[in-house]
């Protein structure tokens, strides 16, 4: 973030902008980094996380989930979490808690103006509950954060409401952001299952030099959507189910065959036979010639 005057985002106090039959409500925004340190918590209204710069990891239950500079989370109400505070990792974020709170009727309020609230409103209940909704955005929002900075920091007449109406515009370009992913993300899911055509992929060039990045090629998405989608259609990597997948073909033609561990090595996709060892050990716990005496006396 471009740092004005020495000072950066700390609004602790409740803000609202009022739009018609809803308010906009601020209960809290800051810029914070890796000198920050979090409890597991939750609360009765939205968060949104943006990664201004760095890596950020937030903790869900058990699973960990990294975001990179201009990435968005949204993070539904009641919904436990904290970002994990981990030594070495510099990171600057940006982090508002918020709700579009529903508020009584008065005859001026109501106007057709704000129909586009009530749809924004119903868009909101729509994405997934007791769930964060991820975007790798690759967005730069720091036409708002800065202008931002610089109400809260000169204080000029009307600042408060400047304020809040850059707030409200950075919400509304991060929800289109997501939006505008999610959906392409549905699109390719109802066109192809991406979990089977990863898999086909890696049965299929298993043997050859495969990476992350030529899977995710071959899918025609990015790498951090390939690995993003390993996490959650499987709850393993990439790397773990190539090497899995690696070994359990090398165990087979261990106990079938009479080839050299160097052969067997070539015909699964690893570099030599002691990195077929290596993966052996760390795996099974044995080496390579117990498990061909195991297999042997179970034949007999």
């Amino acid at each position: 973030m471009t740092m004005i005057h020495d000072q950066t985002i700390s609004q602790t106090q409740v803000t609202r902008l009022p739009l018609g039959t809803y308010d906009f409500v601020v209960h809290y925004a800051e810029m914070l980094n890796e000198a920050t340190a979090e409890f597991r918590h939750s609360h009765s209204y939205m968060e949104l996380f943006y990664i201004r710069q760095g890596e950020l990891t937030i903790r869900f239950g058990d699973e960990d989930v990294s975001m990179n500079g201009g990435d968005l989370m949204l993070v539904p109400a009641q919904t436990p979490h904290h970002v994990l505070n981990i030594p070495g990792e510099k990171k600057s974020y940006f982090v508002m808690i918020f709700e579009l709170k529903p508020v009584k009727s008065h005859g001026s309020r109501q106007s057709s103006d704000f129909r586009e609230v009530h749809e924004l409103d119903a868009l909101l209940k729509q994405l997934p509950q007791n769930k964060f909704t991820y975007c790798a955005a690759n967005w730069d929002a720091g036409i708002f954060l800065d202008q931002i900075c610089t109400e809260l920091y000169e204080k000029k007449f009307g600042w408060i409401m400047f304020a809040n109406m850059l707030y409200y515009g950075f919400f509304l370009y991060a929800i289109r952001l997501i939006v505008s992913i999610e959906n392409e993300r549905t699109e390719v899911d109802d066109a192809l299952n991406l979990a089977i055509e990863a898999t086909k992929y890696i049965h299929a060039h298993y043997a050859e030099d495969i990476s992350l990045e030529t899977l995710a090629a071959h899918l025609y998405i990015s790498p951090r959507h390939a690995n993003r989608m390993f996490r959650k259609m499987f709850n393993t990597t990439f790397g773990k189910t190539l090497r899995s997948l690696r070994l359990t073909y090398a165990k087979t033609l261990l106990a079938t065959t009479d080839l050299s561990a160097e052969d067997i090595a070539e015909r699964v996709g690893l570099s030599s036979a002691q990195a077929l060892r290596k993966l052996f050990k760390q795996s099974e716990d044995i080496t390579i010639s117990q498990f061909i005496a195991s297999c042997r006396n179970q034949q007999q």
